[in-house]
C-alpha cells in the first residue's frame, strides 16, 4: 500500500478514509435490505452515498492540512499537506460529482433536493471556516454523531418513504452511538496535536475524562444492542454486523488509556462488513 501511495500520489486522495465511505455504503445497503427497497433508482443511492462521504472527508483533509502537518502519520496520509490544488483540478473533480449527486437526488423530488442541500451544507460547515464545527467543543461530536453514520440511514428512510419500525429505531440509536464514540475515540487519539492548534470536545473536557466518556458511551451502545437481541428485534443478517464490530468495541475497554485504537482492527472489521453486506445484497437480488 505504501508503494502504491508513493508511486501514485492521487491514490492517497482516492483511497484515504475508505473506512468512512465504506461505512456509508454498508449503512445504505442495510437500509435497503431491511425495507426490501432494492430498485434501480435506490441502487444509485449507493454510489451517491459513497461519493458524498468521500467528498466530505476530502474537504475535511483539505481544511485540516495546517493541523495534520504537525502529526507524522496524518501528514503522510493527507494528500493536501504540502500540495497546492488549482481551480482546474478542483473543477474537474467537483463538477462531475455534483452533477451526479443532483441527478440521483432529483429523482426523489423536492425532498431529495432538500436533503442534498443539507448534506452539502454540513460538508462545508463541519470542516471549513468560519463555522468549522469540528473546532467547536460539543458541536464537533454532536455533528459527527448526527451526520456521519446516523444520517445515511435516516435519509434513506425519508427518500424511499419507508414506514418506520422498532427495528429502525434500534438501528438508528446504535448508529448514533457508534458515530459518537468513533469521534470521541479519534479525538482521544489526536489529543496532543489538537491541543496545540485548536479546541475540541476532548481538549476542553480533558484526556482522562474523555477516555472515561468513551467507555461509558460504548457501554450504552452495547446495552442497546443487547436489549434488541433480548426482545428479538434484529433479523439474523443484522446480528452478524454486531459480531464483526465487537472486537473493535471491546478493545476500548481492554487497552491501556494511552494506547490508541488499532487501525487494523477497525479497518478489518469494516472490510469484513463490506464483503458480507455485498454478498447479502447480491443474494437478495436473486430472491
Amino acid at each position: 500500500m505504501r508503494q502504491l501511495l508513493a508511486a501514485y500520489p492521487a491514490s492517497k486522495l482516492l483511497l484515504n478514509h475508505a473506512d468512512a465511505w465504506g461505512t456509508a455504503l454498508i449503512i445504505s445497503m442495510v437500509m435497503l435490505l431491511v425495507h426490501d427497497a432494492v430498485t434501480a433508482q435506490t441502487v444509485l443511492l449507493l454510489g451517491a452515498y459513497s461519493g458524498g462521504y468521500w467528498l466530505a472527508f476530502a474537504l475535511n483533509d483539505f481544511y485540516d492540512a495546517p493541523v495534520d502537518v504537525l502529526d507524522p502519520i496524518k501528514r503522510e496520509r493527507n494528500y493536501f499537506v504540502g500540495r497546492r490544488v488549482g481551480w482546474g483540478n478542483l473543477t474537474a473533480v467537483l463538477l462531475p460529482l455534483l452533477l451526479f449527486f443532483l441527478t440521483v437526488f432529483a429523482q426523489f423530488g423536492r425532498l431529495g433536493l432538500l436533503l442534498l442541500a443539507i448534506c452539502l451544507f454540513i460538508m462545508w460547515a463541519y470542516s471549513a471556516p468560519p463555522l468549522r464545527l469540528k473546532s467547536r467543543p460539543g458541536l464537533d461530536i454532536l455533528t459527527h454523531a448526527l451526520f456521519v453514520q446516523t444520517f445515511p440511514y435516516v435519509m434513506g428512510l425519508l427518500l424511499i418513504g419507508a414506514r418506520w419500525t422498532l427495528l429502525d429505531g434500534f438501528i438508528i440509536a446504535i448508529l448514533f452511538f457508534a458515530s459518537l464514540t468513533a469521534q470521541i475515540e479519534q479525538q482521544v487519539r489526536d489529543f496532543a496535536v489538537d491541543a496545540q492548534m485548536e479546541q475540541t470536545f476532548a481538549t476542553r473536557l480533558g484526556f482522562e475524562r474523555t477516555n472515561l466518556l468513551l467507555k461509558v458511551t460504548t457501554a450504552v451502545m452495547m446495552l442497546i444492542a443487547i436489549i434488541g437481541l433480548a426482545i428479538r428485534v434484529f433479523p439474523p443478517f443484522i446480528i452478524t454486523f454486531g459480531a464483526l464490530g465487537l472486537p473493535a468495541f471491546l478493545h476500548r475497554f481492554l487497552r491501556q488509556q494511552h494506547v490508541p485504537r488499532s487501525e487494523w482492527l477497525v479497518l478489518g472489521s469494516i472490510a469484513a462488513a463490506v464483503v458480507y453486506t455485498t454478498a447479502v445484497f447480491i443474494y437478495s437480488l436473486y430472491q
